[in-house]
């Protein structure tokens, strides 16, 4: 049985398709429609290159598909929205009208995306609705190998539905308690990262990295603006936010009381460039009772910065010690796309009571593509255990024949290596040269990490090759650090603890004290470092060149970075592949047995 999932209606677009529980094949849209979060409203109604690419995997047509999942209710989604409305209409009248009727468009555009859906397939009791919730539930519990976990559900807004807590055991998962916008830790955070001038929705990350240069300065007034009850159940104190809760600026008198004005300009905000003066600004009027009297506005940021990360962290700990207790389990899954949050999940793994924590890779909208359709198969048509997820190469994979044709007609100069272990020799050398490799092998990952099948390498040795990376390749700032690819037999050697979720490089550890020195670029902030564990099983070329790397230098780690430039997508196709080698800094470029060099 053929079931293909679709979500990601404003952003993050994904069709992935299972076969009898067992995944065949799963793409975000925006690594063929080269547009990054492309939504399904901005690709015509639905992800059709990514249902393409589905149906060509597994050889068959759209007519052979039993049932297609769509990762919304919208419906449930509209009462929630309009009730959210109503209720604050006397706040802000003008605001209630206009995101009223932005409600009833939304509701426009998903059902047109449904009638597409049952246009497509010629019968529409194939489609069926999924709770958005649940499709996020679904995506990490059926993929964890868990018999019983709790299950927690972190958002942004989504279906306003923010928060979710839940229950799963054998097939089935049960949602226990929802809630709602404006009650909203991803909303939350994703509004602080706008005021520190990064793009809100898409750079949160770039708020968990510098929280880790920072001083958690204004913790007492992110815990008043993100409280807790007795009995660990958060609220949001609304007096920090504009009555609209949006806008131009959607912060109110109150929050520039407590965080200062400097920033209060959204011009200001954004001049946060590498070599931007509002990072050396000072800033003033910084109120509240560990403030100083000014501060350069970089070390402002990293402090706010900072606060909000361990509020987040408290918060969301209170949130699972709470499910656990009341649940007794042992086991939690997350989700959501605020779980993608590395330093958050490190430290349940670390501090909570939970024995395993899981989260799935596409933790995002992506992922509940896959979630709808596992959750159809698991608990409403009684199908077989998927099993843990094992790895995430389900995407797009490109032959030599497909390959040279693209080399050929750029006239492009390349080598071509009969042997994998020549390849492997090769590219080791460049690597201990110096050199920046891209690397470009089989299945492309599912989720926004790179785990070694579109990857930039580059050795880990020196402390110069960061900077590198960043100036001549990711134009990217200098506090955000770059993954440390190591074998997982080895990983011990050279770091004091690895999570099995490191595979997927959705945790954090330490490097050992007597290692820093080896790999001085594979570490930040105190040894902490991004470690990415590599399975000979799943991943057996990169797995060799890990090992081969060691074998020459005595150390088997590589940095590893996402192959594409700053604001594209991932790379997909080898098309993108050499338009990105030769419009950045890269030195190499290694696309299956073909070897490009500037």
């Amino acid at each position: 049985m053929y079931i293909l999932g679709i979500s990601g209606q404003y952003r993050d677009a994904a069709a992935a398709l299972i076969r009898d529980g067992q995944i065949i094949a799963a793409l975000e849209e925006e690594k063929l429609a080269r547009i990054k979060h492309i939504g399904i409203g901005q690709c015509g109604g639905l992800p059709y290159e990514g249902i393409r690419f589905c149906l060509e995997t597994a050889g068959i047509g759209i007519e052979d598909v039993d049932y297609v999942t769509y990762y919304f209710e919208p419906w449930s989604s509209l009462r929630r929205q309009l009730h959210f409305n109503v209720k604050r209409a006397r706040y802000s009248p003008t605001s209630t009208i206009h995101q009223s009727i932005a409600s009833i468009n939304e509701l426009h555009e998903r059902l047109r995306t449904q009638a597409l859906i049952k246009r497509l397939l010629g019968d529409s009791s194939k489609v069926v609705d999924m709770d958005h919730q649940l499709a996020h539930a679904a995506s990490s519990f059926y993929l964890s190998g868990f018999d019983r976990a709790a299950i927690l559900v972190l958002s942004g807004v989504g279906d306003f539905v923010t928060i979710a807590t839940g229950v799963g055991e054998g097939a089935d998962i049960r949602l226990l308690d929802r809630i709602q916008f404006p009650t909203s830790l991803g909303w939350v955070y994703s509004l602080v990262t706008e005021y520190l001038g990064f793009r809100p929705n898409q750079e949160e990350h770039k708020t968990q990295w510098l929280s880790v240069t920072g001083e958690p300065e204004f913790l007492a007034t992110f815990s008043d603006m993100i409280r807790l009850d007795q009995k660990g159940i958060p609220g949001i104190n609304l007096s920090y936010f504009a009555p609209s809760l949006g806008g131009p600026d959607p912060f109110s008198e109150e929050f520039y009381r407590r965080f200062g004005d400097s920033l209060r300009c959204k011009d200001q905000r954004f001049k946060n460039g590498k070599n931007g003066s509002s990072l050396r600004d000072p800033i003033e009027g910084v109120n509240g009772p560990s403030a100083k009297a000014e501060q350069t506005a970089s070390r402002y940021r990293q402090n706010v910065a900072s606060s909000l990360q361990r509020r987040l962290e408290e918060v969301v700990l209170a949130l699972a010690e709470n499910l656990r207790l009341r649940l007794r389990a042992d086991c939690l899954c997350l989700a959501g796309g605020v779980s993608l949050n590395s330093l958050l999940v490190s430290r349940l793994e670390r501090d909570s009571g939970y024995q395993h924590v899981f989260v799935p890779p596409a933790a995002g909208n992506t992922g509940c593509s896959l979630g709808g359709a596992l959750h159809l198969w698991h608990a409403q048509l009684g199908g077989r255990p998927t099993g843990p997820l094992r790895h995430v190469f389900i995407g797009p994979e490109y032959s030599d024949q497909q390959i040279k044709p693209v080399l050929d007609n750029c006239k492009l100069a390349y080598r071509y290596f009969t042997t994998e272990e020549k390849l492997l020799a090769e590219i080791v050398e460049l690597l201990h040269q110096g050199r920046i490799v891209a690397w470009f092998q089989g299945r492309a990952e599912f989720g926004p990490r790179s785990l070694g099948a579109r990857s930039i390498l580059a050795s880990p040795l020196h402390d110069y090759m960061k900077e590198n990376l960043n100036l001549f390749v990711k134009h990217r700032e200098d506090f955000r650090p770059f993954a440390a690819s190591v074998p997982e037999e080895r990983a011990v050697e050279f770091f004091e603890h690895h999570s099995p979720l490191s595979q997927f490089l959705l945790s954090v550890s330490r490097i050992r004290d007597e290692k820093r020195s080896l790999i001085p670029a594979a570490w930040f902030s105190d040894g902490l470092a991004r470690v990415h564990t590599v399975s000979r099983k799943t991943n057996p070329l990169f797995w060799r060149l890990l090992n081969a790397f060691g074998a020459k230098t005595g150390v088997p780690v590589l940095l590893n970075t996402s192959f594409n430039l700053f604001g594209d997508p991932i790379v997909c196709t080898p098309r993108e592949a050499v338009r990105s080698f030769y419009c950045s800094g890269i030195d190499a470029l290694v696309i299956n047995r073909f070897l490009l060099q500037k």
